[in-house]
């Protein structure tokens, strides 16, 4: 029996250690600070197909210094992305997207941050 019980005290503590790290991770993507100045812009994106691929590209752009929010629609064909223009640029979100098989097809101009939710 002692050998079973620590066996399920080990198991525990290592999903509990999964767990808690999983969530550490969300916190990793808020990169700036919420006074931060945070500019809008639309990328016009060729190649997405499926919500796997808006998640591809969530997920690439996420990784940027700088950027607060990214939501890609395939069906729309594009991205809008929040971001730090003094942390990052269009010309790094362009090579995280095309970095990720995706095709940059055009950026709306950037709005202001009160627009950004």
């Amino acid at each position: 029996m002692k050998i079973a019980e620590k066996i399920s005290q080990v198991l525990f503590v290592l999903i509990m250690l999964i767990i808690f790290s999983c969530g550490n991770q969300k916190k990793d993507h808020a990169k700036t600070d919420e006074t931060d100045s945070v500019s809008k812009i639309e990328v016009s994106i060729s190649g997405m197909t499926c919500t796997g691929c808006e998640q591809t590209i969530q997920k690439s752009v996420t990784k940027l210094e700088g950027v607060t929010t990214v939501r890609a629609d395939y069906k729309a064909g594009k991205a809008i992305v929040g971001f730090n223009p003094e942390l990052t640029d269009t010309a790094k979100i362009r090579t995280a997207i095309t970095g990720s098989g995706y095709r940059v097809t055009g950026f709306s101009q950037a709005v202001p941050a009160d627009s950004v939710k």
